[in-house]
């Protein structure tokens, strides 16, 4: 090929003991046309700075300047633009990939690039398995373990609550020239699909292609959906998460407005306003009045409560 078909993102934050199994996750991919571009958030130990420098198609980039996780993606995502890489995939430092999970993702976003018009943005994601930090299985499929439906894709659907987990992700150069991730987002797949769902699609692979490793020093984590119950009861927690999809869904609409359609801009409006609005019921009448939902009927309880 005339030039590198994927540009798989990596930020690492300190000096995680599980990055080498990744590396050789990676290594040991079929499908061989790729560039690992890292970048490290925070000075790294000489040893980690060598085990990543020495991975064969590794590009690290010079800054190594603290910011927090969304931002040194979006730096990441920035240097890739630059480059002449048509697709784009994020990892984590503590996960596992499945020996195909490039060529699959490929294959499918290629096919779903086929199926509609030339440049629209497309992004492609999987299921994962949940394990704990020694590689054993928790649940085969995070999708079934959290009661997430990965048809629920539309703009609304994804405002509310994201099912895209982004270390499954990969996504055409269509929509990387669209993202710019602010400080109001929750986390940076989560932006990237409100973005995918506004202007493109989102195509859903049901095959887990990462395990998906959990132990104590996880940014984010999976919640199985019995442990939301405990939530439910915690008004003030549900609340304020219901906030941060509001105050993202606010920034979205202002850096976006001029181009989005009416009814995608009524759908902003109208949830980011809640921030504002004072009366319970009158908040509660805006998720009725839109339909608005989550993945499944618990969580929906909970955002009614919580609105």
């Amino acid at each position: 090929m005339s030039k590198t078909q994927v540009s798989v993102l990596l930020s690492v934050h300190g000096d995680s003991i599980f990055l080498k199994d990744f590396l050789d996750s990676l290594a040991n991919q079929s499908f061989r046309d790729f560039v690992l571009l890292c970048r490290f958030d925070g000075v790294p130990s000489p040893a980690i700075l060598s085990l990543v420098s020495g991975f064969p198609s590794a590009v690290v980039l010079p800054d190594q300047t603290h910011y927090n996780v969304i931002s040194s993606y979006q730096r990441l995502l920035d240097a890739a633009k630059e480059t002449d890489t048509p697709y784009f995939m994020f990892a984590d430092q503590d996960d596992v990939w499945h020996p195909d999970k490039i060529a699959r993702s490929v294959q499918k976003i290629r096919d779903a690039e086929s199926r509609r018009p030339a440049k629209t943005p497309v992004l492609v994601h999987t299921d994962l398995r949940v394990v704990d930090e020694h590689l054993k299985q928790i649940a085969p499929s995070m999708i079934r373990y959290q009661c997430l439906n990965p048809a629920r894709v539309s703009l609304a659907d994804i405002m509310i609550q994201n099912n895209v987990t982004g270390c499954t992700t990969i996504f055409n150069r269509a929509l990387a020239s669209l993202a710019r991730i602010p400080e109001e987002a929750i986390c940076h797949d989560w932006y990237l699909a409100l973005t995918a769902a506004a202007f493109g699609t989102i195509v859903f692979l049901p095959e887990s292609t990462v395990d998906y490793r959990q132990h104590e020093d996880n940014v984010y984590g999976t919640v199985p959906r019995k442990g939301l119950l405990r939530h439910f009861f915690q008004r003030r927690h549900l609340h304020e998460r219901v906030r941060l999809t509001q105050r993202q869904a606010g920034a979205f609409l202002d850096h976006f407005r001029a181009n989005l359609s009416a009814d995608k801009t009524r759908i902003l409006e109208d949830w980011s306003r809640c921030l504002t609005e004072a009366s319970y019921f009158k908040r509660l009448g805006t998720v009725w009045r839109h339909g608005f939902r989550k993945n499944d009927w618990l969580r929906t309880l909970g955002l009614w409560w919580a609105a």
